[in-house]
Formats: structure tokens, sequence, C-alpha cells
């Protein structure tokens, strides 16, 4: 009974916006008045901590509208200035094949900027850049976060392993006894690279997969079967390189290097057309024609990107290392900011506004403005409009629309982040029950404990999926996936390692995700289609992530 009433919110976001199509600013705020009725009513929160969690919920919302203002702000600032359409033409003498492409930026670079920002940031900087070289806007949005996917396992500078393993399994202690010992971060860690080494050479095919048979013609299967060696190659030169940090320096960087060899590794290839399909494959006309259009009268187009069929700016383009510059700036200050050891991020974390602990909850709110992802984007824009020779009127302009885009994203987000605040803190109530995540997982350990490692990696998707992030999912439920290991005679590293994976799958379908990415690329209305597109791709990596699990268990 509880499961089933715990459950409610998570099905009515799935009917509603998969199965009747409803756009996300409709959904989401039924979603959280159903979170919030079932907290007050069938668990009986407390209303002033219910009202802690929304008021939580609402400043995390900023932080994350603060980082879709900025991916719209610098993307406005490359349009407006013609160095988007440098990158555009320097990338389409790369390689013109959209699979190529696809696996370029929406893997390779969407991997970099997941391993130094991560947080929903890659899917906002990837999306509008394929939409800029002649991708459907649908098709961009989906590969964008189908593309952000195994290395969300590692996150920005081993945030989900750091922290959300970190934080997630403080209370060991008090539910096993003080000498138990919690696995350490850069262990899990590594149990998930050994997994990647196959899994993450695999899910670029995956993602091709979902461009081609999604969007493509009759032979949409055997065209994206002829990328795959490309795809496994550099699939492969990622994960491999990924493995190697993770165990000779620890969950930090595994990401970000990966990431970097691959995207070399794959530049390399298709600059000599190796391993590359010898027919260049292309959206057949329909979707061709689909993205040159004008965006619907209920969509909203994020500033400066203008439909691929738009006359080029009259101003003329910067060169292409120029171009360039302002995505190596934003590059170097994420990854600056997130390491905590270095005293610059440190002291950036350090300045918060917001009123801190709410009503005597232990619910805090607060926002950390200079360590935000987005102020970087921002400071990386002022320096890119500097460097590019920006109008200070074409400035303004750019402000002015990111800022209206970012507005009107607001809804669907605040209603989705105070659903999942609701969720996750329901764990104190008058009826002493568990919180509805957990009341969840506990009746899947009960019916499935037997085959766990297949089971695990379903939970941290839908901790992502409900909590918004790889890391919540982690912090979430770390702890309740080590106690189902130890009950059920399993590795407890492995299953967390499990539990990390689906976290990352989570990422695909995760609701605030697909909104953001939807905005940058003017299709706000259109998340149900796009989680229907994406779940293939998640379904898949969770299953075969549990299958793995299960046989190295077994073995």
């Amino acid at each position: 009974m509880l499961a089933a009433l715990a459950s409610i919110p998570i099905l009515t976001a799935l009917v509603l916006l998969a199965g009747l199509r409803w756009q996300a600013s409709r959904a989401m705020p039924v979603c959280a008045l159903a979170a919030g009725a079932i907290a007050l009513f069938a668990w009986r929160v407390p209303p002033i901590r219910a009202l802690a969690a929304v008021v939580e919920g609402g400043f995390i919302t900023i932080s994350i509208l603060l980082i879709v203002f900025g991916a719209l702000f610098l993307l406005a600032v490359m349009n407006a200035s013609g160095a988007m359409g440098a990158l555009q033409t320097a990338l389409a003498a790369v390689s013109r094949d959209r699979r190529v492409q696809a696996v370029l930026i929406a893997w390779h670079f969407g991997s970099f900027i997941e391993g130094a920002a991560g947080f929903g940031t890659p899917a906002a900087i990837t999306a509008p850049l394929l939409v800029g070289l002649g991708f459907p806007p649908l098709a961009a949005v989906v590969v964008a976060l189908v593309g952000d996917s195994t290395a969300v396992s590692f996150g920005a500078v081993g945030t989900p392993m750091i922290v959300g393993m970190g934080q997630g399994l403080v209370g060991l202690a008090e539910r096993a006894g003080a000498g138990a010992l919690a696995p350490d971060a850069a262990a899990i860690g590594q149990r998930i690279a050994l997994h990647d080494l196959a899994l993450g050479t695999c899910m670029p095919v995956v993602m091709v997969l979902s461009l081609t048979v999604g969007f493509g013609g009759r032979s949409s299967l055997r065209d994206g079967l002829r990328a795959a060696p490309f795809a496994l190659a550099t699939g492969l030169s990622q994960a491999a390189a990924a493995a190697a940090v993770a165990w000779a320096l620890g969950p930090e960087f595994p990401s970000l290097v990966g990431a970097t060899a691959g995207l070399l590794v794959a530049l390399l290839l298709a600059s000599r057309g190796l391993l590359v399909p010898g027919q260049t494959w292309d959206f057949p006309p329909a979707a061709a024609e689909a993205a040159a259009l004008p965006a619907p009268a209920d969509a909203t187009a994020p500033p400066g990107a203008p439909p691929p069929s738009r006359e080029a700016p009259a101003r003329p383009g910067p060169s292409v290392g120029r171009a360039l510059v302002p995505y190596v700036v934003l590059a170097a200050l994420l990854s600056l900011t997130r390491v905590r050891a270095q005293p610059f991020g440190a002291a950036l974390e350090r300045v918060a506004v917001g009123p801190g602990e709410l009503f005597g909850t232990g619910i805090s709110a607060a926002l950390q403005p200079l360590h935000s992802p987005g102020a970087v984007f921002v400071v990386t824009t002022l320096v890119a409009a500097l460097l590019l020779g920006l109008s200070r009127r074409a400035l303004g302009q750019a402000v002015v629309e990111a800022g209206g885009v970012a507005a009107r994203t607001a809804v669907p987000l605040v209603a989705a982040v105070v659903t999942v605040r609701l969720f996750i803190h329901s764990g104190v109530n008058a009826e002493d029950l568990p919180a509805m995540p957990l009341a969840l997982a506990d009746v899947a350990a009960r019916s499935l404990g037997g085959v766990w490692p297949i089971v695990a990696p379903w939970v941290g998707a839908l901790g992502s999926f409900i909590a918004g992030s790889a890391t919540f999912s982690n912090m979430l439920f770390a702890l309740f996936q080590h106690g189902v290991a130890v009950d059920a005679g399993q590795d407890p590293v492995a299953i967390l390692a499990l539990q990390g994976m689906g976290a990352a799958a989570g990422n695909m379908v995760c609701v605030h995700n697909v909104v953001a990415a939807c905005a940058v690329a003017r299709i706000l209305g259109q998340e149900g289609q796009v989680i229907r597109r994406t779940a293939a791709p998640m379904v898949a990596y969770i299953v075969l992530a549990g299958l793995l699990g299960w046989a190295l268990q077994a073995s």
C-alpha cells in the first residue's frame, strides 16, 4: 500500500508526459500537488516541513535557471558574433555525416562538459550546437541527453562518487554498528569504470541507433549499424582512458580525461576518413524541412538560435581558433571551480545567499551564486563578447532574450524540483514511515533480493528520475543499496557500482534535464516525446548493466 501511494507522483509524471503528451508546464504542477497531498495526508509530514521542502525546491530551481540562462546567453553571443557559424563550418568540414557529428558533439564533447560541470549542463550546450548544424531540434535533444549518460557516473570532478556515495553512506555506522566501514568512493568508481569498458564502449552505438532509427528512413537500422566501427572505436578510447584514470588517480577526473581522449581519437579518425561509413548519412527530407521551419507558436526559441536555413550574420565571422576560445575558457573555469582541493573553488563555494536552515526543520536553502556553473557561463560569455567584438546593444539583446527563455522554463522546473524535495523529505513524519523513495525500494528488495544485481541499477535510475541528478540519487539510495547487498550476501561495492550506473542512466529521462534541453533547442512543450525516445536507450543501458553485474556476481 505504501509503495503504491509513493508511486503516484512518478506514475502521474509518466502518464501525463509520455502517455497523454502534456507539456511539462502543465504536467509537473499536477505531480507537485500529488506529492504534496500524499506527503501531508498519507505520510503525515508536518506542514512546516513540507513548506521547508517547497522553499528549498525554489532555491534549487534558481540555481538550475542560472545554468539555463548562462547556456542561452553564451549561445546568443556565439551566434551574434558569427563564432557559431565558424564552428559549424569547421565541424561540417570534419564530417557532414550526422552520425559522426552526433558522436563528436553529443557523446565526446558532452561527456567532457559533464566531467567539468555536470548537473544538466552538457545537454544545454550540445543540443543547440547540434541544432545549429541542422539537426531537427527533437533529434538534437534526444542525442544530447543519451550522449550525457555513462560520463554521469563520475560527473563533475567526481561529485556523484565523492559527495553522492560519501554522504549517502554517512549513516552506515548507525545502521550496521560502530565497526562498519563504508566502501571507498574510489573503489566504487573503479568497479564502474571496469563495467563501462564494455558498456561505455557500446553506448555510442546505441546513441547513433536512437538517431537513425528515430529520425531516419526505411534503412535506418542498417544506417546506424554502418557507423558502429567508428562509434565503438571512439567509445572504447573514452572508456579505456576513463578506466585508467579511475584506477590511477581516483573518481575526480575519469569523465574529463576520458572524454578528451575520446574526442581526440574521434577527430583524428573522422578527419582522415578512418572507420567512418563510406556513405554520408543525413536526415530524410521531411526531417530536414522540420529542422528549418520556424518554431511552433507554443515553443520557445533560444536567443540567437535561428533555424539553420536562415542567412548567416552579416558581419564576418572569427577564425575557428578564435571561435573555440570561449569553450576553452568555459572548460578551464568549470574545471578550476569544481575542484574542492583548490583554494579558488573552495572560496567561491563559501559565498552563500539564503536563509540557511528553514523553520528549524534541518532543511537548508541557500544559493552559491559564484560557485554555480551558471556564473561560469556568464563570465565566459562576457569574455567571449569582448574577444569577439560584440556591441553593447547586441549584448543587451542577448541578456533580454536569454532571461525571457529562462523565465518561461521556471514553471515546469520549480514544480519538478518541489516534487522531488517533498518526495525526499517525507522520511520525517508522524507515522514513522520511511521516506517515499525508500518505501518503493524496500518493496523491490523484499521481492527481488535474489536477483538484486539486476534490480540495483533500476533503483539508481529511479533515484535520478525523481531526484534530478545522479548525485542526489546516490545520496538517497546508497545506504539502502548497501543494506540490501549485505542482507542478500552480495558484494556491497559491486551493488553500489550498479547503483551509480543506474543513476547515470536515469539522467536521460530526468524531467528537469529534459525541460532545460528542450528550452535551449526551442521545443518547450515536447518533453513527453523526448522522454519516450530516450527511454529505450536508458532501458538498454540498465538491462546490460544489470546482466553484467549479475554475471560477475554469479561467477
